[in-house]
């Protein structure tokens, strides 16, 4: 079997994270690789907040506090290999491209519209 290699994450950089937030990350920063992955009810058991905002918090960390959340029908993880983590990055850029060209087919721009106007949005976000 090939050796994974074993990835870390500072679980305490970034923005001052709200209470929930907090709640939500002390959960998920033990579950440490897709074996030890946590399903969403779980969560709302552990942390008391319910399901539907579990699930904001997590796009939350993701989006403003750029913390790598795994998830799948297997629940949310941290990526613990290198492997685990390109397997986040892989679906993260898939959904973005998707809803992109989701976006674009509903506006009936072309794919250099696309691109221009996400380039000025990210623009404006920085």
């Amino acid at each position: 079997m090939k050796e994974q290699n074993q990835i870390s994450f500072d679980l305490t950089a970034g923005p001052v994270m709200t209470s929930e937030e907090v709640l939500v990350w002390s959960v998920l920063s033990m579950c440490r690789g897709k074996s030890m992955a946590i399903l969403g009810p779980d969560i709302e058991a552990l942390t008391g907040i319910g399901y539907k905002r579990v699930q904001k918090v997590i796009n939350d960390l993701r989006c403003h506090h750029e913390k790598f959340i795994g998830s799948g029908t297997c629940g949310y993880y941290l990526p613990y290999t290198s492997e685990e983590l390109a397997a986040v990055e892989h679906y993260i850029k898939d959904r973005a491209i998707k809803a992109l060209a989701t976006w674009g087919k509903l506006k009936k721009l072309s794919e250099e519209e696309v691109l221009h106007q996400v380039r000025l949005d990210l623009k404006a976000a920085s």
